[in-house]
């Protein structure tokens, strides 16, 4: 319902692998500058789209942007040999905006340091 914030905990779940000694980052960026839903012209800002690393002490929530990437996840030695479990959440503040699912694709990118 508009004025609603839904959060969902481990939203996204990913494995990295890498043997880089160095370590490696995790960020997401957002492919779009909207959520959009089949069969309605409204849209809710990706802005209004926020994310944060899960845990127990998971820190705020960063809103997503698709002119920049969001670190979820930085670690400064190589993935254990199975991978690195990376898991994060999601929360979205509904504006008034007609009933759907409304959605966007975000992008994942792990980079070696």
């Amino acid at each position: 319902a508009p004025g609603d914030r839904v959060e969902e905990t481990g939203a996204v779940s990913l494995t990295v692998t890498t043997n880089s000694n160095a370590g490696y980052t995790v960020s997401v960026r957002a492919q779009s500058d909207r959520l959009t839903a089949p069969g309605t012209d409204d849209t809710i800002p990706v802005d209004r789209l926020a994310v944060r690393p899960s845990g127990d002490d998971p820190g705020p929530y960063t809103a997503l942007d698709p002119t920049r990437s969001v670190p979820v996840h930085s670690q400064d030695r190589a993935s254990a040999p199975g991978g690195d479990a990376v898991s994060n959440d999601y929360r979205v503040d509904i504006p008034f905006v007609d009933s759907g699912e409304y959605g966007t694709t975000v992008e994942y990118v792990v980079t070696a340091q």
